[in-house]
């Protein structure tokens, strides 16, 4: 069991001091999407998810003891992007969307899952999900960090407002909410 200093000692670790002593940038990120590769260079904005654990109780005479669960649980994934004046980023995730949840033809569907009964070749790709992943940059612009998403898919597309009573132009951006299986951080 660890030992807790008394107070007055100097309880700075060695260690702490012997790395990297600079702040984690809120700028320095770039995100990547495989599916919609034309929303990385106008991404303005990644929230990185929660990941929380459940609790089991752990019932006894006297009291209930709260015991670590054996489920991770992961929040939603949030990116904001500016959109291109050709709407192309903005059409890469709508058209995934409406693919995934109404499509207006089985050609339309079948172009986003090929592992369709009655057409399956080798090596397809299945759209249906894309990976993502976060690379954190260091206070010099060198990648240090990557945080991989694994399947990602999109829940929903925030609404756009064209505005013609703005007296300064003010782009605009669409805030896209994915869901995922897993995500993994390592050290670059």
């Amino acid at each position: 069991m660890a030992r807790i200093s008394k107070l007055g000692d100097n309880t700075l670790n060695q260690k702490a001091l012997s790395g990297n002593l600079n702040f984690l940038s809120p700028i320095g990120f770039r995100f990547q999407l495989q599916r919609a590769p034309t929303v990385e260079y106008f991404c303005q904005s990644v929230t990185l998810p929660s990941c929380s654990l459940n609790e089991v109780p752990q019932e006894t005479a006297f009291t209930t003891i709260s015991r670590p669960g054996d489920k991770v649980t992961y929040g939603e994934f949030t990116v904001r992007f500016r959109i291109d004046e050709d709407m192309t980023n903005y059409l890469e995730i709508h058209n995934w969307i409406e693919a995934l949840g109404m499509p207006s033809s089985f050609d339309q569907y079948k172009a986003l899952n090929p592992m369709t009964p009655g057409d399956r070749k080798e090596k397809v790709v299945d759209q249906t999900y894309s990976d993502g992943s976060i690379i954190v940059l260091s206070s010099n612009n060198n990648a240090s960090v990557r945080i991989s998403l694994q399947n990602m898919f999109p829940l929903s597309l925030a609404p756009v407002t064209f505005d013609t009573t703005l007296t300064e132009v003010e782009y605009l951006e669409a805030e896209c909410t994915f869901q995922y299986r897993s995500f993994a951080i390592e050290q670059l």
